[in-house]
């Protein structure tokens, strides 16, 4: 595994997608070191002398492909102090510091797994979706969910790949104003499933998964309450601690 580094980046795009979440990409001044997907780096809007103390930071899953070393991507909503001042100060073309690579979030190829998304928490798992191949075996489900369809992101991501790779379902949730969303996904030659409402186990498992398969892993990434509640579902159906894997930054 590679030993983290500390690279200077500049802004090169910045996505507002609305509800005060955004999508961030990053130039590096030289390549990153390689990483894994579902692995995180720190980022620092702070200024940063490199022969000094590393500045306070918030750390975020690494969004972008592994293949592509000269540019990295990252997603946030804002929620709190770091993340308000990063609305208030990122611009295109500003200078911004990253370590990486760091985190063991990483998805096994033996497994049949369950990925399970809210919000931003997608982005622990684009660089996994990305590598997925149409020779892929491994059996994978997504299972994402956000406020509004529209907060659903990477959704042309997500597509492609669902039509390319028949070993992957797709499931989307949205809490409002789904209609539209559903009417879309429905028009399509390979339709994912499509709901409103938050992530429900009953909606994605049917019949209501009376226990989950010992061989199973259960990969969550989103708001805490979501995982919580999402946790202890899956233990309620049989699931052992030891299939389900959390990634929670909040």
């Amino acid at each position: 595994m590679s030993i983290p580094r500390k690279i200077r980046c500049s802004v090169s795009s910045i996505v507002d997608h609305g509800g005060r979440v955004y999508t961030v990409e990053l130039k590096p001044e030289r390549p990153v070191p390689a990483f894994l997907p579902g692995q995180f780096l720190h980022l620092t809007v702070d200024d940063f002398d490199p022969a000094g103390f590393w500045p306070e930071s918030r750390v975020f899953s690494i969004a972008s492909s592994p293949t592509e070393p000269d540019r990295i991507r990252i997603c946030y909503s804002v929620k709190g102090r770091y993340t308000q001042k990063m609305q208030r100060t990122l611009a295109v073309g500003r200078d911004v510091w990253i370590k990486l690579p760091y985190g063991d979030f990483i998805i096994q190829p033996k497994d049949e797994v369950i990925l399970f998304a809210g919000g931003t928490g997608i982005s622990a798992f684009t660089a996994f979706l990305l590598g997925l191949t149409a020779e892929n075996q491994q059996p994978v489900t997504l299972v994402y969910g956000a406020r509004r369809p529209e907060l659903l992101l990477f959704q042309d991501l997500i597509l492609e790949q669902f039509a390319k790779v028949l070993t992957l379902n797709v499931a989307f949730f949205a809490e409002s104003a789904s209609e539209a969303l559903c009417e879309k996904m429905a028009g399509l030659r390979r339709s994912p499933a499509c709901f409103s409402g938050r992530i429900s186990l009953d909606s994605v498992f049917r019949p209501p998964l009376a226990a989950t398969s010992p061989t199973a892993a259960f990969y969550l990434a989103g708001p805490p309450l979501m995982i919580a509640a999402l946790s202890a579902d899956l233990r309620t159906r049989g699931a052992n601690p030891e299939q389900i894997r959390i990634d929670a930054w909040e």
